[in-house]
């Protein structure tokens, strides 16, 4: 496996930070969504895999991480896609409606061909039409999901020769991934209505808009999140998600007779929907510049989208006919919003994975680059776990022990609950080994505890500091963390001295370092660290 950190470079033009304006009935509106910066512009976007890192720590658990060793293949630039199992093979959908088995350690790209989506027929269309500026990065397959025997698939669908376009959700029988083949004639399809037309200003499909994430609850019914493809107001003249039209709406769907009912409306972009174990169904959503929300989605509820947000335009302007600014009146309130905005995408329902963690919902995010991690306690978010990533996460499943993500880097990265690290245990005892006086041993303990405010003791640093597990006669600087220009300068190792030398005033030995002075007056119980440092360093594995 490719275990070293991955860095992210990028590299984008003025006009792409500013985002490009359009004026609308003598309104400026800024078009550039922000949390979606990589999404809109990818010719303007470069990435320096360096691989993945080997561990990541959240506050109950360390992690492990795995990863497919190279990026998945693409035909074609853009992003999205979904995961799901199917029995005890895990199974990868791209934007492109290409699939692969990831069960193990390599993908395997199988012979699946997904639902038409009309994709050739947009391009004659727009080739005709060049007044139209359509976004092929957005042109995607949604989500993915495997129930009783049938591999269901959402997706943007351009229907050729009325020339508009919906949110399709697809289903065929596949019973398993070995020798599995999917021909495009073998999907049964159901469609949102009406069928929309492209859009004359700005982009005519604003397929990161549509949502499409979906679930199978426990009634057969699949639950989709129908987003309103920016048909809000702002991107568009009118907003569809408080009309009739199946769009910003949660719909169910009986997928042997493709009816379907609302069940919620006054939705944006649900980027996630889960049931939890007491099968209530919650939603995640984006917002614009703040107003991220996640909802409890109950039947027969209106979620006030575009009427009422959390966030404003990114012009910082309010969302045209707003009922209040910043407030969340009259309609159903998020149970949790995120200000600013993490571009918040998969959510999942935890179980099984760690007795700190089952029951939680996790959340992936784009902007945020980070895992969200939610209890849920009397019907609101007790806390909310930011666990720090470093890619673009797609896409968020848990397959038996493992949470698996799909970044916008196209890596697969495999999350397991890593073994427990006693090394702060074994620092403390080798304290109580050491000739002290028992006002040194205490003293030489405190310390050990203002270290792992910052440190952990193991191999794996933290987000704040590097870990000091190997620190002893190391490099200065060296390992996988983020260090300081004051520690980049010094070359040689950390020796005894240098550490004992560091331990009395940082800045001598690193002027302008950001480590503060760790105020450990007594010299033997500075040596007393190093002593611990030293035999971290030296015990077996």
């Amino acid at each position: 496996m490719n275990r070293s950190t991955k860095r992210l470079l990028i590299i984008a033009p003025l006009a792409i930070l500013v985002g490009y304006i359009v004026g609308t009935g003598g309104t400026t509106i800024l078009r550039q969504q922000v949390p979606d910066l990589f999404d809109q512009y990818p010719a303007s976007v470069e990435w320096e895999a360096e691989g993945v890192p080997a561990g990541i720590e959240s506050i109950f658990v360390s992690l492990d991480v795995d990863a497919i060793a190279e990026p998945i293949p693409k035909d074609r630039a853009g992003s999205g896609g979904a995961l799901t199992s199917v029995g005890t093979e895990l199974l990868l959908m791209t934007h492109e409606g290409r699939f692969f088995d990831i069960s193990g350690d390599t993908a395997e790209e199988l012979a699946l061909a997904p639902p038409p989506n009309g994709w050739d027929a947009m391009l004659a269309f727009e080739k005709a039409n060049p007044d139209y500026a359509f976004g092929h990065f957005f042109f995607r397959y949604n989500d993915v999901d495997h129930r009783d025997g049938k591999l269901f698939v959402s997706y943007t669908e351009w229907v050729s020769g009325e020339d508009c376009y919906r949110t399709s959700l697809a289903s065929a029988p596949l019973a398993s991934l070995q020798g599995a083949q999917l021909a495009a004639q073998d999907w049964t399809v159901f469609s949102t209505s009406p069928c929309l037309p492209p859009k004359t200003g700005g982009r005519a499909i604003d397929g990161h808009m549509a949502g499409g994430r979906f679930r199978i609850g426990n009634d057969g019914r699949v639950y989709l999140g129908s987003g309103d493809y920016a048909v809000d107001g702002t991107y568009a003249p009118v907003a569809i998600s408080q009309d009739p039209e199946q769009y910003g709406k949660v719909l169910k769907i009986d997928p042997a007779t493709g009816a379907a009912e609302t069940v919620s409306q006054g939705h944006s972009n649900m980027q996630g929907i889960t049931f939890d174990g007491d099968g209530r169904l919650w939603a995640v959503e984006h917002g614009r510049r703040g107003g991220d929300e996640l909802n409890l989605v109950r039947d027969g509820q209106d979620y006030g989208w575009p009427q009422v947000s959390l966030g404003t335009r990114y012009n910082r302007l309010p969302l045209p006919d707003t009922l209040a600014y910043g407030r969340h009146p009259v309609f159903e309130p998020p149970v949790f919003s995120w200000l600013p905005s993490v571009a918040v995408s998969a959510l999942t329902h935890i179980d099984g994975f760690h007795p700190a963690w089952d029951g939680d919902l996790l959340a992936g995010t784009l902007a945020g680059q980070m895992l969200i991690r939610m209890r849920i306690r009397d019907g609101r978010v007790l806390f909310a776990e930011r666990i720090d990533i470093g890619q673009r996460v797609r896409y968020v499943h848990q397959h038996n022990d493992a949470i698996v993500l799909w970044t916008d880097q196209r890596y697969v990265l495999k999350l397991r609950v890593g073994a427990f690290d006693a090394s702060q245990q074994f620092a403390e005892a080798k304290i109580a080994e050491l000739e002290l006086s028992d006002k040194q041993k205490t003293a030489a303990r405190l310390a050990l505890g203002q270290c792992a405010e910052c440190h952990s003791f193991g191999v794996i640093g933290t987000d704040g500091a590097p870990a000091l597990g190997e620190v002893f006669e190391r490099d200065i600087a060296a390992g996988q963390f983020d260090y300081s220009e004051a520690l980049l300068g010094v070359s040689g190792g950390w020796t005894r001295d240098r550490l004992l030398a560091f331990l009395e005033n940082p800045e001598t030995v690193a002027p302008g370092t950001g480590m503060p002075d760790p105020a450990i007056a007594d010299p033997e119980v500075r040596a007393a660290l190093v002593d611990v440092l030293q035999a971290l360093k030296e015990q077996p594995e």
